[in-house]
C-alpha cells in the first residue's frame, strides 16, 4: 500500500535524516521529488547480501534489523537509511535487511538521483561528505582497540 506525504512533509522528514545534513530547503525539495514513499509490512525482505540494489531507502518510521555475513547486527529506526552504497555503484547489497514492525519508507531510485547529482553538483558534494562521514564512524566502531 502506498502513502501520500506532501513535498512540504517529505522535506521536513528529510532534515532529520543525517544523510541530508546541511542541506537547504531547495534542495531537500530536489530529493523530495525523487522519493516515493511506500508501506512495508513486518517481516518483508528488504535487502538481501549478495542482491544487486539500485535504491536507496530512508526509514520513516518503524524498526528494521541488518545483518551482516560477517555476523554483525544492526538495529534501525526513523532517519536512518540503507542501501546507499548499491545506489552509488550499482553493486551488490552488503547485508540483509529485514522489517521488524511494519513501516513508512522513502525510496530513491538510482536512475532518478543520478540524474539530480549530474545537475546539482552542491548536492553531489554534501552527499559525498556525508557518505565518507558514515563510513568513517563504522570503520571507527568496529576497529580494535588499541
Amino acid at each position: 500500500m502506498t502513502a501520500w506525504l506532501s513535498k512540504s512533509s517529505k522535506v521536513e522528514l528529510l532534515k532529520k535524516v543525517p544523510l541530508f545534513d546541511g542541506f537547504t530547503r531547495r534542495q531537500l525539495e530536489q530529493v523530495a521529488r525523487l522519493a516515493d514513499e511506500v508501506e512495508v509490512p513486518a517481516s518483508k525482505h528488504l535487502a538481501r547480501a549478495g542482491d544487486t540494489g539500485r535504491e536507496l531507502f530512508i526509514i520513516l518510521d518503524g524498526r528494521a534489523t541488518v545483518k551482516t555475513p560477517q555476523g554483525r547486527i544492526v538495529r534501525l529506526g526513523p532517519g536512518d537509511f540503507f542501501g546507499e552504497m548499491s545506489l552509488l555503484d550499482g553493486g551488490q547489497r552488503s547485508a540483509d535487511v529485514d522489517a521488524d514492525t511494519s513501516r513508512r519508507l522513502l525510496v530513491v531510485a538510482q536512475r532518478d538521483f543520478w540524474t539530480l547529482l549530474g545537475t546539482a553538483p552542491l548536492i553531489a558534494r554534501k552527499i559525498m561528505i556525508a557518505l565518507s562521514n558514515r563510513l568513517r564512524k563504522a570503520d571507527a566502531a568496529f576497529s580494535p582497540c588499541t
